[in-house]
């Protein structure tokens, strides 16, 4: 089984994988924004296992191509569903509301997994539903704005930010995939998030 991981685009989302058990280690030890400054890695490597399996696909034999569709797909599964939901349940101490949060991230986010691997995008390249991915810009963006939001309600808006992202996993709203030279500019953008974050960790924007 792990000879399938010497294929480049697999390697790539292996990587991915390692900094989500990173940032699942830290935000369940009550570091949220370090965790999704970890997680903001698998994020963006993501793109890149895609554009390197599409480069190369002329070189790779099927049953690799194969093994990294699936391989990929549970790791869009931990970053866009998984980590998510454990933050939310880490910055909710038993609200009642994050029962709800978590259960519209799993199953909604879960079945715009599913119907993605059977639809794949359209026939211009967009994804039909908001892709589980939108998750972690939308932490990010939402953890580097708590120092300025009284930490009662920051717990609701982060709240109810996922819940309404989750309900557009399963809308008819049409985004195009992040591809070619939007990758590396979502690289950048990732690595300065994670850097700003790690920085709020360290008590710089208190």
């Amino acid at each position: 089984m792990l000879r399938y991981l010497r294929d480049a685009a697999n390697m790539i989302t292996a990587a991915g994988y390692l900094f989500c058990a990173l940032g699942l280690y830290l935000a369940l030890n009550g570091r949220p924004e370090l965790g999704i400054a970890a997680v903001l890695w698998a994020w963006f490597l993501d793109h890149w296992d895609g554009e390197v399996a599409r480069r190369t696909q002329h070189a790779r034999p099927e049953d690799v191509a194969r093994f990294g569709k699936s391989f990929d797909g549970f790791c869009d599964l931990i970053h866009g569903v998984l980590f998510p939901a454990t933050v939310v349940l880490v910055i909710s101490d038993g609200w009642i509301l994050s029962l709800l949060t978590v259960a519209a991230l799993v199953l909604l986010g879960s079945v715009r997994l599913s119907y993605f691997s059977v639809a794949g995008l359209t026939e211009t390249h967009r994804f039909s539903g908001l892709p589980v991915s939108y998750e972690m810009p939308l932490l990010a963006v939402l953890f580097l704005a708590r120092p300025a939001i009284p930490e009662e309600s920051f717990i609701v808006v982060v709240n109810v930010a996922l819940l309404v992202l989750a309900g557009l996993h399963v809308s008819t709203i049409q985004v195009p995939a992040i591809r070619g030279a939007a990758v590396p500019i979502a690289t950048v953008l990732a690595i300065c998030g994670s850097a700003l974050l790690a920085a709020a960790d360290r008590g710089y924007f208190s």
